[in-house]
């Protein structure tokens, strides 16, 4: 069955259908300009302006609606792991109504809970534990989005956060080092980690690209278009217009890495006998120019862009790959 998978960002809007989760063979790869700029409407009016917005996707592409995956921007999703004594599955789910209220900082009438465990010992023992994931989002903004479909016509089949998507699209294993993966955006950036193959913690850096772009708009005279072309071709090149750009950029860059540096040492302060030992760019703005060489000199470790089409056939899109890594991710999810 096709599967078609969107991301919806302020700035552009991305899609991919594959013929199955499995094979990841790719029939269509688009990237589209976001007109409204809006990712979660606020108003009856955005609402239905979004939705005309993607029912014409649907008609000028041809997408298929059999099943519909869709994400969900890390700003309006809270996720935690935590650690709770050893239970059974019906113990579990008897106490994570508890667990979420002390964790998720959403009101119990609006939270749209989901929750995995990640770690369990295989047999109990007086002192074992066992890690958690929970998901909390607002069941009002679920409830908007689901909802802008169904006016189309469109019954979605999958809603996930972004960061977990990208992280399945890295296929990360066990044996893969400590990661941090950024997902970076034009509101901000999803900064998330994980060791042993497991994910550790998430948070939102608020520095995204469309600070950069706004910056270069007003030193350069250019239009928001023309200032991240700018921004993706000329990037942290000193020998391009003069140096003036990178020092432009850099000072945005640098406010990315502090809150590296931050993730690093939480993540040591909280397991000291690991240490991170590389970082994965993903989202557009991570094409930028100079970006992946100052990030690598600057935090001391192995910096990589994210390869979401590694494994995938078909019709993939010859540029721009790391705008694909939450779409791929959704692909592939096997439901």
């Amino acid at each position: 069955m096709p599967i078609t998978a969107l991301d919806i960002g302020s700035q552009s809007i991305k899609i991919v259908v594959a013929k199955d989760s499995k094979h990841q063979q790719i029939i269509k790869a688009i990237e589209t300009p976001n007109k409204l700029g809006l990712v979660i409407p606020k108003t009856d009016q955005e609402a239905m302006q979004m939705a005309e917005v993607i029912a014409n996707l649907f008609h000028d592409y041809k997408l298929e609606q059999t099943d519909v995956r869709l994400s969900l921007p890390e700003q309006i999703v809270t996720s935690k792991v935590i650690e709770v004594p050893y239970l059974s599955d019906a113990e579990l789910a008897s106490a994570i109504g508890w667990q979420a209220e002390q964790n998720i900082p959403i009101p119990k009438n609006d939270l749209s809970l989901q929750y995995q465990v990640i770690q369990k010992p295989e047999k109990k023992t007086p002192n074992s534990t066992m890690k958690v994931l929970l998901v909390g989002s607002r069941k009002s903004i679920i409830e908007r989005i689901n909802n802008i479909f169904l006016n189309i016509g469109i019954e979605a089949t999958l809603l996930e956060t972004q960061i977990f998507s990208v992280i399945r699209s890295l296929d990360i294993e066990s044996s893969d080092p400590e990661t941090i993966i950024v997902q970076m955006g034009a509101s901000g950036n999803d900064i998330a980690v994980t060791a042993n193959g497991m994910f550790e913690f998430v948070f939102n850096s608020k520095t995204g690209s469309n600070l950069i772009d706004a910056a270069i708009a007003q030193s350069f005279n250019l239009d928001l278009k023309q200032a991240a072309e700018y921004k993706i071709n000329y990037g942290l090149d000193p020998t391009q217009l003069e140096g003036k750009l990178a020092l432009l950029i850099n000072p945005i860059i640098d406010n990315l890495l502090i809150d590296l540096q931050k993730t690093m040492r939480f993540f040591n302060q909280n397991k000291p006998e690991q240490k991170i030992k590389r970082i994965v760019l993903s989202g557009g703005p991570a094409a930028l120019k100079g970006l992946v060489e100052k990030m690598s000199q600057s935090l001391g470790v192995e910096v990589l862009l994210a390869a979401p089409f590694a494994k995938a056939k078909g019709l993939i899109p010859e540029q721009n790959h790391v705008s694909f890594s939450v779409c791929m991710g959704l692909i592939a999810r096997i439901l």
